[in-house]
C-alpha cells in the first residue's frame, strides 16, 4: 500500500481543540498542569502506539497535526499478527502506550490485565460514535469499557476480475480445484475458523472444530499465499500469483480507488464482521497524550479525510456522523452503511479459551 506524500496541516487549530479537550475536560486527567501555561502538553515526550503498517494511524499528515498540536514525538511499534500485539501490549507501559486489538482479541487483553478502564468523559468525540458499535459487549468487563471502536469492516471474498469475469459469489471458489494454487488466504486463526465455518453452514461463534480442521487442511492444496499484511497480500495479487481469496474491505476500497481488476462481495453464505478498537495499555505513563490521540482518531476531521484519501482508503469509520458526510462513491468504497453491520458474523463474544483452542487449531492446520 502507497504512503501518503505529507502534506501542509490545514486545521491545526481545530485538532489542538480536539486534543485540550481530551486531555482536560470530564473527569480529573494526569495533564501536566503547565501544559497550557508554558506549552504544548506532550513536550519532550513520546508516544508509543502499535498498530498493522499503514494503517490509519500512521498516516503522515494525520501523525503530523497530533504532532503540531501537542509537541510530542509518536513512534510506532508494528506487528503481522493479533498473537504479537498481544505480545506487545504484555511488555506494558513505557513499550506501549496505545493499542489497536480487534474486538476478539480485547477480552484476552482484559483477562490478562494489559488495559486499563477507559473514561469517555475524556474523549469529547465519544458522542459521535455509532451506538450500536459503543454497544457491543466485547468491549466491556462489568462496567467497565476497555476498548473505544474505531474502524469496522468485513473479511469477505476478492478475486481478479479478469480471471473470474462471470464474477463469483460463494466461499466455494476458495476449495474449487480449479484454483488450486491461485488462493490468498487471511493468516489469523478466528477469521480462519468463522470464514470455513459460514462456508460449512455451521455457527461461526461455536462451529464443529474437526469439520472446521479437515476443511482448512482441505484448503491448503488451493493456497498459494497465508497472508498477514496488506502488502503480502498486493504483492501476490499484482504479480498475479493469487486471483482469490479472503480480504479486508478497507484494503478492498484501496485498490477499487486504484481502478485495479478486483471485486469484493459478501459470500452468499455471509461473510467475517470485525471491529478494531483503541485501547490504553496498563502501566503507560502517558495516559494524557493517549486520550488525546484516541480522540484525534474518532474525530469526525480525521475520519473523514482518511475516508476520502484514495491511495490509503479506510475501513467503515465508526464516527456515525461521517456517513453522511461522505460522497456516495466514496461511502460505497468504503462500506460505511451502518445498515450492513447486520449482514454480518461480527466477531466477538470470543472467550480466551476458545480463542486460544482455535489458534491451536490454526497453528496445527499450517503444519500438517
Amino acid at each position: 500500500m502507497q504512503r501518503a506524500n505529507r502534506v501542509r496541516i490545514l486545521a491545526p487549530l481545530a485538532v489542538l481543540a480536539l486534543v485540550a479537550s481530551a486531555c482536560g475536560g470530564g473527569a480529573a486527567t494526569d495533564t501536566p498542569t503547565e501544559g497550557s501555561a508554558t506549552g504544548p502538553i506532550g513536550e519532550g515526550r513520546t508516544l508509543v502506539v502499535t498498530n498493522w503498517q499503514d494503517y490509519g494511524t500512521d498516516i503522515d499528515w494525520a501523525v503530523a497535526a497530533f504532532e503540531e498540536a501537542t509537541g510530542a514525538t509518536v513512534v510506532h511499534q508494528y506487528f503481522n499478527s493479533e498473537e504479537e500485539l498481544l505480545s506487545l501490549m504484555r511488555e506494558g507501559g513505557g513499550a506501549v502506550d496505545v493499542a489497536l486489538p480487534n474486538i476478539a482479541y480485547l477480552q484476552q487483553a482484559i483477562a490478562e490485565d494489559l488495559v486499563v478502564p477507559l473514561d469517555l468523559a475524556r474523549l469529547e468525540n465519544a458522542d459521535e460514535l455509532s451506538a450500536d458499535l459503543l454497544a457491543q459487549g466485547d468491549l466491556r468487563s462489568g462496567d467497565d469499557l476497555y476498548g473505544v471502536p474505531w474502524m469496522w469492516g468485513s473479511t469477505a471474498l476478492a478475486y481478479n476480475t479478469e480471471a473470474f469475469p462471470e464474477g463469483i459469489d460463494s466461499w466455494a471458489a476458495l476449495w474449487d480445484p480449479a484454483n488450486a494454487g491461485q488462493v490468498a488466504f487471511f493468516d489469523d486463526p478466528a477469521t480462519a475458523v468463522m470464514t470455513t465455518a459460514l462456508y460449512l453452514g455451521q455457527d461461526p461463534l461455536d462451529p464443529d472444530l474437526d469439520a472446521v480442521k479437515a476443511k482448512l487442511i482441505e484448503l491448503k492444496a488451493n493456497t498459494q499465499l497465508y497472508w498477514s499484511s496488506g502488502d503480502d497480500w498486493l504483492r501476490g495479487f499484482s504479480t498475479g500469483a493469487v486471483t482469490v481469496g479472503n480480504l479486508w474491505s478497507g484494503l478492498a476500497g484501496t485498490q477499487l480507488g486504484a481502478g485495479d481488476p478486483i471485486a469484493y462481495v459478501v459470500p452468499e453464505e455471509g461473510a467475517v464482521g470485525w471491529l478494531d478498537t483503541l485501547t490504553i495499555v496498563k502501566g503507560s505513563e502517558n495516559e494524557d497524550l493517549a486520550y488525546a490521540f484516541i480522540d484525534w482518531m474518532i474525530s469526525a476531521e480525521f475520519q473523514e479525510r482518511w475516508a476520502n484519501d484514495v491511495e490509503r482508503s479506510s475501513p467503515a469509520p465508526a464516527n456515525a456522523t461521517v456517513h453522511a458526510k461522505l460522497d456516495p462513491e466514496v461511502a460505497g468504497r468504503v462500506q460505511s452503511d451502518p445498515a450492513a453491520l447486520s449482514t454480518l458474523a461480527l466477531m466477538g463474544s470470543i472467550p480466551p479459551e476458545t480463542l486460544s483452542a482455535w489458534t491451536e487449531l490454526w497453528q496445527e492446520v499450517k503444519a500438517s
